[in-house]
């Protein structure tokens, strides 16, 4: 049987380069903004397309939502239970 990987939140250490929050992102400035307001309105993390299986939380997203108040339900939860939040460079992996 294969080991089971212990808990982690992965989060990107800075924004990639095509952040939904820069003038870089992949998707339209409209849809941004909508994705943006829904994370904000339900404290969801948003999933860097840069990562593999979606794993990475997005850096823009998640700065935004800290500015709010506590962040992501996601980060407020792995901060209570003491699950390790992990930053990697979202460029490179």
């Amino acid at each position: 049987m294969a080991r089971r990987k212990p808990p982690q939140l992965v989060l990107a250490k800075q924004c990639c380069n095509a952040c939904l929050t820069t003038r870089n992102r992949i998707v339209s400035g409209d849809r941004a903004a909508q994705i943006i307001r829904d994370c904000r309105q339900e404290r969801t993390h948003f999933f860097c397309h840069k990562g593999d299986a979606h794993t990475i939380h997005c850096r823009g997203v998640h700065e935004i939502l800290l500015r709010d108040g506590p962040g992501s339900q996601a980060f407020q939860m792995a901060s209570l239970i003491g699950v390790p939040i992990v930053e990697v460079d979202a460029d490179n992996e």
